[in-house]
């Protein structure tokens, strides 16, 4: 399975000039999953948001994690395949900062989706930052985080580096692939800067640098997950008894 992860230069408080440069950034490119970054969609209207993640996923035949927009008072996406169906809906259980002082609202942990026999999960940003988000879903085989990493520090590197901790963490405790998608450090929110954090978790790569990949110079990413090579992992881990 392969996953393009999308990092755009900019983001925009009009959620349709962000999926039309999502679109823009995408071409002609290929894969099987689309991530995008939290809230790509900002604040347009459930209709609305529904309406460009399904014709972007139909457009690239491919499956499509909309990153997330402002449902009212709760931070939501959405998943749809490459023929339009709606795989899964999904909210932010922990918002935090900013948004919980702008009236952002917990919303309900999602059960994930599965795609060609695989199971994924989506966790919206600072959700992964919670071990408990990720309790009782075993033998998941990628973990997908749309983010807007905004930082307190004077650059991008200390959250980078927090986030690339964290990442490969869940990766190894949970034995499965743990993919980030957010927007470039230049993007800001409300004045706060971004720390670009996309990347990729590996709990069982090749070497020792392969544990995590990112981030990556281009807007368009692809990593591919090797299924085959998580399940002897896992398998591994079970026999040392690692449960």
């Amino acid at each position: 399975m392969k996953i393009l992860l999308v990092q755009p230069p900019h983001w925009s408080p009009d959620g349709h000039a962000n999926f039309d440069a999502v679109e823009e950034l995408l071409g002609s490119s290929s894969g099987d999953v689309v991530l995008l970054p939290e809230l790509a969609g900002s604040s347009l209207p459930r209709a609305d948001y529904l309406a460009r993640v399904r014709a972007l996923a139909e457009g690239s035949g491919m499956t499509v994690v909309g990153g997330s927009h402002y449902d009212g008072p709760v931070n939501r996406g959405a998943v749809f395949d490459g023929r339009g169906k709606l795989l899964l809906e999904y909210d932010k259980v922990h918002p935090y900062g900013l948004e919980l002082r702008s009236g952002v609202r917990p919303g309900r942990p999602s059960a994930g989706f599965e795609l060609d026999g695989r199971r994924l999960h989506v966790l919206l940003c600072a959700d992964l930052w919670y071990s408990g988000s990720l309790a009782g879903h075993d033998r998941l085989d990628a973990v997908l985080v749309p983010a807007f990493s905004v930082t307190r520090w004077d650059g991008p590197a200390p959250a980078r580096e927090l986030w690339q901790h964290m990442s490969v963490a869940r990766a190894y405790e949970f034995m499965t692939y743990v993919a980030v998608s957010d927007w470039h450090h230049e993007t800001t929110y409300l004045g706060h800067p971004c720390a670009g954090v996309t990347g990729f978790a590996n709990p069982c790569p090749q070497t020792h640098a392969g544990f995590f990949t990112g981030p990556p110079d281009a807007p368009v990413s692809l990593h591919e997950l090797d299924f085959d090579r998580l399940d002897a992992f896992r398998h591994d881990r079970g026999e040392r008894g690692f449960r």
